[in-house]
This record gives structure tokens, C-alpha cells and sequence, in this order.
């Protein structure tokens, strides 16, 4: 069985909100931290699954926020060089023309990641972190661009 005890802290408790360009709306956006005391590279992500009430979201409507930056779920296996500290919250948004409507929304995330100081003869340790969480989306919190 898999070391389990982080996994609380994957999404964050921060209200889901809708994304709006010019009073368009374009999605939404939550907060997940890393699931670890300790922080990783985003090359040492293997899987990253994100469902939202029970239905799996495509990964090509995600892009995911951190450090200032914006990255395709594609391209973390190449990031080797961007670390993704234990404190800091990435934002996930997922680009949906309809948003998502107010109220509470079950949200999943699934996460396969090595854990890079555990590399001995060439084996890592890789973890499984799976988490849900209800988060609620208020109608009066929206992120404008």
C-alpha cells in the first residue's frame, strides 16, 4: 500500500471559481498543493488526472499554474527544471465555455509521482495520491482577465 497520509493536502480548500475574459466566460479554476513534505521537480509528475462530479476531464482543457507560469499537463514531464515548492499552490483551469454553476462540486484528483531522493540503483519510489474533495463554487467569486 502506498504512503497515504499527505494526500489530504492535494486540493486545496479554496472555493472553485469561474474565469471570465471580458465578461466571457472561458472556465474555472481550483488550488492543489504537492502531496509530500517535501517539494519536487514537475518532471517527476507521471500521471495527473483531474474529475470533477465523477467525470474525468479532458487534458487538453487543462492548464496548469505555478510559479508564475502556465504549462500543458503534456509538457510536466519535460519540466526538470521547475520546482514545485511544498507551500505553494498550483491553479488548475479548465478551459470550459459553460464554467460551472454555484454550489458544491465533487472534485478528484489523481496524481502518479516519483519521489526523486528515493533513486537507489536506478529504482525510485512511486506514489499514488488520490483525493476528493467537495469544494463549492459561489456565484459572486469569479477571476476576470
Amino acid at each position: 500500500m502506498d504512503f497515504q497520509a499527505y494526500n489530504k493536502i492535494l486540493i486545496c480548500d479554496d472555493e472553485v471559481v469561474n474565469v471570465r475574459v471580458d465578461s466571457v466566460t472561458i472556465g474555472y479554476e481550483f488550488k492543489i498543493k504537492y502531496p509530500s513534505y517535501r517539494g519536487v521537480f514537475l518532471s517527476c509528475i507521471e500521471a495527473l488526472d483531474f474529475y470533477v462530479d465523477g467525470r474525468k476531464l479532458d487534458k487538453n482543457t487543462i492548464i496548469f499554474y505555478l510559479n508564475g507560469k502556465q504549462f500543458l499537463l503534456e509538457e510536466l514531464p519535460e519540466l526538470f527544471k521547475e520546482y514545485w515548492f511544498i507551500s505553494d499552490k498550483a491553479t488548475i483551469r479548465v478551459i470550459d465555455p459553460n464554467g460551472i454553476a454555484a454550489g458544491p462540486h465533487e472534485v478528484r484528483v489523481f496524481m502518479r509521482h516519483r519521489v526523486p531522493y528515493t533513486g537507489y540503483f536506478g529504482e525510485y519510489l512511486v506514489l499514488d495520491s488520490d483525493e476528493s474533495k467537495t469544494l463549492t463554487v459561489s456565484d459572486q467569486q469569479e477571476v476576470s482577465l
